[in-house]
């Protein structure tokens, strides 16, 4: 019991030994439409797959807020909730004017600051609509607004998950690449940085990292969201910003270089963000300090140095320091 398994088809499973049996916790959570429940393909070639035909719970999210507290959203555009362990199932789908019908929910995550509230991501590009839906509650679907204001079609909306370290920090995953909001949905710009314009399907964040799985079958990973965790409008205003690092470890291992087939690992060492407003000009005497925890200096660094990159240019910089103290003379 300390470790249950879920399992969705149109209703929800429950095994308590680890996947050797099974039990249903709920009634069937989709529309049951006898026109999505057969056989999809033609007269001819019978083509199917399994995802042209519905009634599927399709979204699974357990709240870590409380016990026995489980969202479900199926592909054919129901959300539903429970709050004591499958005994009772409450239909929380939006109405038509923020959410039409034949929707599909595409993924959910559960908001990780409110415990009423989930973030939805909805799909409708099967029936030659691109817009993107993207939704939110916290009062556990009692009410829903939509959050999607500055993402245009056709970038439909795959996934949506919310950063557990700052609230209101959201990253959407489209057809057309990725989308950050740092206003909890009421506004998004693209985050593409040097990702390619790819259909992003599922994004999951670990330890201040923001994984990215595309349907190009390729991941990618944003090692340190800690500017974006630091972000605030000092930071835009000041001449100069130093980001505090995240804590690093140090272990045995190296950076391996670029090969094919394989990925790259971050840098070893200690990470350090800082904004400059206007690049330094030669003649200021820039230089970065690491201190220890008594103020005593460790290693000083200057753009002319050859063992540390030091970048002075306008914007966004990182440097990284191997985390060691001179060499001995």
């Amino acid at each position: 019991n300390d470790f249950p398994l879920f399992a969705a088809g149109h209703r929800l499973y429950r095994s308590t030994n680890y996947g050797q049996t099974w039990v249903p916790i709920s009634p069937d959570l989709t529309r049951a439409d006898t026109l999505t429940l057969g056989s999809s393909g033609g007269p001819i070639t019978q083509d199917n797959t399994s995802v042209e035909y519905y009634a599927t719970i399709f979204a699974l999210a357990e709240s870590p807020h409380a016990e026995g507290t489980i969202w479900v959203g199926s592909d054919d555009g129901l959300l539903h909730i429970t709050r004591n362990g499958g005994e009772s199932w409450t239909d929380i789908t939006p109405g038509e004017r923020l959410l039409p019908s034949d929707a599909m929910i595409n993924s959910i995550d559960v908001d990780p600051h409110r415990p009423g509230g989930l973030y939805v991501a909805a799909t409708r590009y099967k029936v030659d609509d691109f817009k993107p839906y993207l939704l939110h509650t916290d009062d556990y679907g009692a009410s829903w607004r939509r959050i999607d204001d500055g993402i245009e079609a056709p970038s439909f909306t795959r996934v949506i998950r919310a950063d557990p370290e700052r609230q209101g920090l959201l990253y959407a995953g489209t057809e057309t690449g990725m989308f950050i909001s740092m206003d909890d949905g009421e506004t998004w710009q693209p985050f593409q940085l040097n990702l390619p314009i790819v259909p992003v399907t599922d994004l999951t964040l670990r330890q201040g990292e923001l994984v990215v799985a595309t349907q190009g079958r390729g991941f990618y990973v944003l090692d340190d969201l800690t500017p974006l965790h630091q972000l605030e409008d000092a930071v835009s205003a000041s001449e100069m910003w130093l980001f505090q690092p995240k804590p690093t470890y140090r272990m045995d291992g190296y950076r391996q270089r670029v090969t094919r087939g394989a990925g790259t690992n971050p840098e070893s060492g200690v990470v350090i963000h800082y904004r400059l407003a206007e690049a330094l000009p030669d003649s200021v005497d820039a230089a970065l300090k690491i201190l220890d925890r008594t103020g005593e200096t460790v290693q000083t660094f200057t753009p002319d140095d050859d063992r540390f990159e030091l970048a002075t240019d306008a914007g966004m910089n990182r440097a990284v320091w191997g985390r060691r103290y001179p060499d001995a003379a």
